[in-house]
């Protein structure tokens, strides 16, 4: 096996005028996770099922905050 193997289920594609993602299962040698893909940015991520639980303990204040660094980052590339 490759470093990392698709599920033969498709992509589930999330978007709105503001972000486009796709999500899907992925097997790895260290067992399943989920890769979250951003193509018009071109980040990639695969989380395992501990990361992703962890996301369902954080506040909205959370999220917020990674989106404002975000937006700091892009503001400081132009």
């Amino acid at each position: 096996m490759s470093e990392y193997q698709y599920s033969d289920d498709p992509p589930i594609q999330i978007s709105n005028e503001f972000a486009d993602i796709r999500v899907r299962k992925v097997y790895t040698r260290n067992g399943e996770r989920l890769e979250i893909h951003a193509p018009r940015r071109g980040y990639r991520i695969l989380l395992d099922a501990v990361e992703l639980e962890s996301l369902t303990w954080q506040t909205a204040e959370t999220f917020s905050g990674f989106l404002r660094a975000s937006v700091g980052q892009d503001a400081e590339e132009d």
